[in-house]
């Protein structure tokens, strides 16, 4: 009989500790939910806001055996660089490519990054983000271009356009 009142007093000690973890739980559960998301760098924010009207626009080849996926707020000066590189491209080499520019702030564009876990600029070249070039020099196609700190410049993309059409 004196067994009964120790294990009632253990499983009591333990009752509070439970309590402890779940209360714990749920106020991480609603930090998780109640954060905003990701910041996106001031300049974009404030292109999605100028851009609100801009639409996606496809361009190129349907059948071209290179796909672009370009994810940006395509307002900006730097990646309307890598734009026009990319029409001038196009032009100079029909049928090569097919582009797809999706510009931030757009629920289709905004769904499509969030799902390949992105939250700000990137550019997909059949898939792929991440291309060594001729020289040797690693790129990541993503964020913004043309500064000291990037991962890759405009020029880059061409470059990399050129090796997949020379290497299919």
């Amino acid at each position: 009989m004196t067994e009964a009142p120790a294990n009632r007093r253990r499983s009591s000690a333990l009752f509070p500790i439970i309590v402890a973890i779940l209360v714990a739980a749920l106020v991480v559960e609603a930090f998780l939910l109640a954060r905003p998301g990701p910041k996106r760098p001031r300049e974009a924010r404030q292109a999605i806001a100028r851009g609100k009207g801009q639409q996606v626009e496809v361009f190129g080849d349907p059948s071209a055996p290179i796909e672009i996926k370009f994810y940006a707020p395509l307002t900006l000066e730097w990646h309307q660089k890598t734009i026009g590189l990319l029409r001038q491209y196009h032009k100079d080499r029909p049928g090569r490519i097919r582009v797809l520019l999706m510009p931030m702030g757009q629920a289709e564009c905004d769904a499509e990054m969030e799902k390949r876990g992105y939250t700000c600029a990137v550019i997909f070249i059949n898939g792929e983000n991440e291309f060594r070039l001729p020289d040797g020099r690693q790129v990541i196609l993503e964020k913004r271009p043309n500064q000291s700190s990037s991962t890759y410049n405009s020029e880059d993309v061409i470059t990399i356009l050129d090796q997949l059409a020379n290497n299919p």
